[in-house]
């Protein structure tokens, strides 16, 4: 069952199914917990963004459902919805993921690969 964060963005782990019609599923697998390429993730975090801005509903799948996909969720609500500097923005959209993705846990490594990608996309 897709984890809906947004309306139109959620997060899957690889053993459940998106029974909804429509739906593009967005496989962050080939990223590792430890990602350092930011270019790979910047790359991610574009086409999510750039699918939801233009009425995709998107469902970004990893192995468990517990890191890299909602680590990228959160990355992409930063992409789209700025609020302040990247700490508050990603401090703010985090609490709201783990609200509804209660097993959500996101390693370090990769939380700041997403930082360092968004910092050149939305000028941070």
């Amino acid at each position: 069952m897709t984890n809906w964060i947004w309306q139109n963005l959620g997060t899957i782990s690889l053993l459940e199914s998106c029974t909804e019609d429509g739906v593009i599923i967005v496989d962050v697998r080939d990223l590792s917990d430890s990602e350092t390429n930011v270019k790979k993730v910047m790359k991610k975090i574009e086409t999510i963004g750039n699918l939801l801005a233009i009425g995709c509903k998107v469902a970004v799948r990893c192995v468990g459902g517990i890191n890299r996909s909602n680590c990228i969720a959160i990355a992409v609500m930063c992409y789209l919805e700025p609020h302040g500097d990247l700490e508050e923005t990603w401090e703010f959209h985090w609490k709201y993921v783990k609200e509804r993705v209660p097993r959500m846990h996101i390693v370090p490594n990769l939380e700041r690969t997403c930082k360092k990608a968004l910092k050149p996309i939305r000028n941070w």
